[in-house]
């Protein structure tokens, strides 16, 4: 395990260095999905991020608990999938 990946789980609700906690970082993701959902509804969309944006939408869109995800291997993918429903 990655020096990284033992330290996550401390930065859920404090933030990294110059940065943001996993929790900032969803709450800043609902707001880009409601802007995205009044300007772009129902229109495919790409977007490029990192492992906390993917959290955050896991989290948002499917459910699942970031205090989870941060804890568990990280299954890289060319790409994912999600659908916004309003």
């Amino acid at each position: 395990m990655s020096v990284l990946a033992a330290d996550r789980s401390r930065h859920i609700d404090t933030p990294f260095p110059g940065g943001q906690s996993y929790r900032q970082v969803i709450a800043a993701t609902a707001d880009f999905l409601h802007d995205l959902a009044s300007g772009w509804n129902g229109r495919r969309v790409l977007i490029i991020a990192h492992s906390a944006n993917k959290w955050a939408l896991d989290c948002l869109l499917d459910g699942a608990s970031i205090d989870e995800l941060v804890d568990a291997p990280f299954g890289w993918q060319e790409g994912w999938h999600y659908t916004l429903r309003p």
